[in-house]
């Protein structure tokens, strides 16, 4: 009769240490265009125990087509990646950008005038449940002058926020925020 009741007190005093333990973190709204801080992300991506790995490894293909799509200028593609009623905040000069069609028409237009090379790094998927999905990827994304500015090069380090759906047994990013890590480094002037 006295273990249960000691065990009760037991787990209630844990429970509380714990609580207070926490640190306060942040709420996260994974449909905003508001970024979630580089600062925060560790401890809001915990490792997961029991990792979905066939969603997982999808939703990995089907961004490493992202790099192919832009840097082969064949922005129609982008309907493979990204939802048909997207948000993309490209951060300035870009912003937020919606929906695909206006993603496409925009990044095509504003990477008219070089070629590029991204190159995607870092990554951690955290599957939220059977058809939503959140992922963290870094990326290097070199700009080639043209012309003019042949020989001149303006790179880019960030980070990709992307909320995921599944529509359709495809998983689409719903969602992009566009994190830099630091300034463009190079010639700006390639862009125009």
């Amino acid at each position: 009769m006295r273990l249960p009741a000691l065990l009760a007190v037991l787990l209630a005093v844990a429970h509380t240490s714990l609580a207070t333990l926490a640190p306060p973190f942040p709420s996260i709204n994974l449909t905003s265009t508001t970024p979630i801080s580089p600062f925060d992300l560790p401890a809001l991506l915990p490792v997961p125990s029991h990792p979905d790995l066939a969603a997982s490894e999808l939703i990995r293909t089907t961004l490493g087509h992202y790099p192919l799509i832009i840097d082969g200028k064949n922005f129609g593609a982008l309907a493979l990646v990204f939802a048909a009623d997207a948000v993309a905040n490209y951060s300035a000069p870009l912003d937020v950008l919606t929906p695909l069609a206006t993603i496409q028409a925009v990044l095509a237009s504003s990477l008219e005038k070089v070629t590029t090379q991204h190159a995607l790094s870092t990554q951690v998927i955290e599957v939220l449940s059977e058809g939503e999905a959140f992922s963290v990827t870094y990326f290097t994304a070199t700009h080639f002058g043209m012309g003019v500015y042949e020989g001149e090069i303006a790179v880019a380090y960030g980070q990709y926020q992307d909320y995921w759906v599944l529509q359709h047994q495809s998983w689409k990013i719903q969602n992009r925020n566009l994190v830099y890590m630091g300034p463009l480094i190079g010639n700006l002037s390639i862009f125009t």
